[in-house]
């Protein structure tokens, strides 16, 4: 909060809402009653803020400001309205303002570290947190927070005592429960992880992410019918969460879709944007690497293309494409993947759409089309082959890779695995490609990465639109 002086200095300052955009927000009537306090503007911003009304808290924190330029918590929250909003430049630059004015912010430190968190920015994320442990020692979310950059630094001894300090200050901390059970999870202490996971649930009912580890490490361990149920209470819950909606499919209760739906991919990318890029070099990724390969084997060293990279999630392939295209778009369910890739700087357009709804759309002829690691969300490719034959030129090409499975008894052609992604077979592959008009030019049988320390076969495929 603001110091002494500060709290002095602003009282008796008021913030109007007088403006009929603000009025209507706030239901204030016209006049002297539109204006409030600096304090309790602040009060009333948080109060929207925690009830996730973002936009109209972004509004109060800079009606607040209008006021008081300098006002540490109005820059501080609306630092975190602005990345909630996807900003999250323009968050972090307002957090670093409240600082600059006010570095002993144990509060504004941790939530600048929970954004690089978000963004995968390690190393500014750990600063941030061990910042906060030297004003505050046992700030137990904190503690939680930093448990979790180490772990992904493989640093599970550190984490692991972290987490235990937490929870000795604070027993019922849902959060340090639920990153416990993943240090279990990884340690392949299942029993540990899963009453761990419960102790999360227990002391926060409404925890999604920890009742949807429950489910997978029932279901893991055989208990289908009991990771099922566990699904379907989140699910009575929250209707809205379509990634306990398509894992309650994934594991046995219901049909497959033809597709993911796309509520579950923004849903599930969102929440995954920050750590995708460490998570992936731990597994070997090399999805990205094989279908540039296969790239630039194919258009043979020629150069000034319009490539767009669908799929492009935080923009791993994008370097790779960038030396031969003369435009390199880029094409995401997920705002935060997204924003991601923006920091990478290599893209001239990065769009917010779903992939065969922005082909549909296209308004000029592509030349080179791929989709690298986003078709295992897709069973059916029909309507994806369809898209991509239209929208490219004539001559273009679509490079793309895929899961490989051999169940013959797939007569679909496509198979939806518990881990919710899709696998294909060549010989499905082929004949869709065929059926939409593009001519397949070669199928390459790769390894994608690794799963458990077991590799995951796929395919990358090259094929060609035939010249008119």
């Amino acid at each position: 909060m603001q110091d002494s002086e500060k709290v002095a200095e602003n009282q008796g300052r008021n913030v109007s809402l007088m403006g009929k955009k603000r009025r209507d927000k706030f239901r204030m009537p016209k006049g002297e009653a539109s204006k409030v306090s600096v304090e309790d503007a602040l009060m009333m911003a948080i109060e929207v803020h925690q009830r996730g009304l973002v936009d109209e808290a972004v509004t109060l924190y800079e009606s607040i400001l209008d006021v008081v330029p300098d006002h540490i918590d109005a820059l501080h929250y609306l630092g975190v309205a602005n990345h909630q909003l996807g900003e999250s430049k323009a968050g972090l630059d307002l957090i670093n303002k409240s600082l600059a004015i006010s570095p002993d912010q144990p509060s504004a430190l941790n939530n600048f570290g929970n954004i690089n968190k978000e963004l995968g920015n390690v190393t500014e994320a750990e600063a941030a947190y061990r910042s906060v442990l030297k004003l505050a020692p046992d700030h137990v979310e904190t503690l939680s927070n930093l448990a979790v950059i180490l772990r992904r630094q493989k640093k599970t001894e550190a984490a692991h005592a972290l987490l235990k300090k937490a929870l000795t200050i604070d027993p019922k901390y849902s959060d340090a429960h639920h990153n416990l059970g993943n240090i279990y999870r990884d340690l392949k202490r299942y029993d540990d992880a899963l009453q761990a996971y419960k102790k999360s649930v227990e002391f926060q009912p409404d925890n999604q992410k920890s009742a949807k580890s429950i489910a997978k490490l029932l279901y893991e361990s055989g208990r289908k019918e009991e990771s099922r149920e566990v699904l379907q209470r989140v699910l009575l819950r929250n209707p809205d969460d379509a990634v306990a909606a398509h894992l309650l499919i994934a594991y046995g209760g219901g049909p497959p879709p033809a597709r993911a739906s796309d509520d579950y991919i923004r849903q599930s990318f969102d929440s995954f944007a920050g750590s995708f890029d460490s998570v992936l070099e731990n597994l070997d990724y090399a999805a990205p690497k094989l279908v540039a390969e296969s790239l630039h084997r194919q258009l043979n060293g020629k150069s000034h293309y319009r490539i767009v990279d669908l799929g492009c999630g935080t923009g791993l392939f994008g370097p790779l494409a960038r030396p031969i295209a003369s435009s390199l778009i880029g094409v995401d369910l997920s705002g935060k993947m997204l924003a991601q890739a923006q920091s990478r700087d290599v893209y001239d357009e990065l769009i917010e759409s779903e992939l065969t709804q922005y082909l549909r759309t296209s308004d000029s002829p592509i030349d080179v089309l791929t989709c690298v690691d986003t078709l295992v969300y897709f069973g059916a490719l029909e309507e994806f082959s369809a898209a991509s034959y239209e929208a490219l030129q004539s001559g273009g090409w679509l490079f793309f890779s895929v899961e490989r499975h051999d169940h013959q008894t797939q007569r679909q052609g496509f198979y939806l695995h518990p881990h919710g992604r899709y696998s294909h077979s060549r010989e499905y592959i082929e004949a869709v490609l065929n059926a939409a008009g593009l001519c397949m030019i070669a199928m390459d049988d790769v390894t994608l990465r690794l799963e458990r320390e077991e590799p995951v076969q796929g395919m990358v495929v090259a094929a060609q639109k035939r010249a008119d």
